[in-house]
């Protein structure tokens, strides 16, 4: 029985001799403080802007024409009707376009941030020999907080 109670206490004594060494990243905390995200999110709202330009200017040249055609009154003909419903078809068309090909550019952006960042993180884990590295919000307790080192990791891959 003596014999046992000493196996067991070893065995306890072994486990947390080799406890697992854990890391916390905030992702959230990198991806904003991330100096490559903010150029990205600049250069989309550029593209936003000339997009909303280009749109503004296609709007007032439909409503002009749609007062020309108003100003005929009853004397407006079928094939000018057909042509602005299809320039106004044209445009909606323009507009949704745009809009896939904007999202698209910000998704692929986005996803070569997070690309950088996993390789930041199992970088830094593997330099500092971490077992596990979890996102900061799902412990509430221990850890160590590697988010510093992987955003310095980050930084340098520019």
């Amino acid at each position: 029985m003596k014999k046992l109670s000493v196996l067991a206490l070893a065995a306890v004594m072994s486990a947390s001799a080799f406890a697992a060494k854990v890391g916390v990243v905030n992702t959230q905390e990198l991806f904003y403080k991330y100096s490559k995200t903010k150029v990205i999110d600049q250069n989309l709202k550029k593209q936003g802007a000339s997009l909303e330009n280009t749109i503004n200017q296609k709007q007032v040249e439909l409503k002009k024409l749609q007062l020309e055609l108003q100003s005929k009154g009853e004397k407006i003909t079928d094939a000018e009707k057909k042509s602005f419903e299809d320039k106004v078809k044209a445009l909606d068309k323009f507009v949704r376009d745009s809009q896939m090909k904007m999202d698209k550019e910000r998704n692929a952006r986005l996803q070569e941030v997070e690309k950088t960042m996993t390789n930041a993180i199992n970088k830094v884990a593997k330099a500092d020999k971490y077992d596990y590295v979890l996102e900061a919000g799902a412990v509430k307790f221990g850890g160590t907080d590697i988010t510093a080192k992987v955003l310095q990791e980050m930084e340098k891959t520019k």
